[in-house]
């Protein structure tokens, strides 16, 4: 990442409410539920965006709030990403987006997707878990941790390498259709992971 970035931090509504304060920076934006774990972990959210269907939190008379409809078709994770958007934030973080219902982490994986066609890079943490998607011509580096890295093709086919993992893999390719990647580990001080062609969804998740 650049310099230059300008973060945001987009707190969500996943049951799991812990969230890594250390991660947490720039503009902080809460997607209607995700108010409530952004006051249980003392955070001041700088705005509150939503239908509101889920969150029965009293809003902090400091943050700037962003109602809408509940008939819509964007989801309030979206919602707060065009809002970032329209503040100039091209780094996106997003918490308690994970360990949740399948459907709504799913929405948040193309969620992601939606921004890298928009020019805006971001990740999703949520209960332990971390998610990203690379494209070609990305190269990522990761430091060895006690838990998993799993790798899969978002595009139909994608071509990896993993440096520095138990089950290496040199321009190896991956197939949406077969979870070839799933539930590697870091075997050295430091691994790689480098996309050659297609996109790819890198999870981490930590522990045994």
């Amino acid at each position: 990442m650049s310099g230059n970035n300008k973060i945001c931090s987009i707190i969500c509504g996943s049951p799991d409410g812990s969230i890594d304060r250390s991660l947490v920076e720039g503009l902080i934006i809460c997607a209607d539920s995700g108010l409530h774990h952004a006051i249980a972990a003392g955070i001041d959210p700088d705005i509150v965006v939503g239908d509101f269907d889920s969150c029965t939190a009293d809003i902090p008379e400091s943050a700037e709030v962003i109602r809408v409809s509940p008939i819509k078709d964007d989801t309030d994770t979206i919602l707060a990403a065009d809002t970032a958007m329209q503040y100039g934030c091209n780094e996106l973080r997003f918490f308690c987006a994970l360990g949740g219902r399948f459907d709504h982490a799913f929405a948040n994986v193309q969620t992601l997707e939606y921004l890298y066609q928009k020019g805006v890079r971001a990740t999703l943490y949520g209960g332990g878990e971390k998610l990203r998607l690379l494209h070609q011509g990305d190269s990522v580096k990761i430091g060895k941790f006690d838990g998993f890295v799993s790798l899969f093709a978002f595009t139909e086919t994608s071509t990896v390498t993993e440096y520095g993992m138990k089950y290496p893999l040199v321009r190896y390719r991956l197939d949406r259709a077969y979870p070839l990647g799933i539930s590697n580990e870091v075997a050295e001080a430091e691994a790689e992971v480098i996309v050659h062609s297609g996109t790819v969804i890198l999870y981490e998740v930590a522990g045994k």
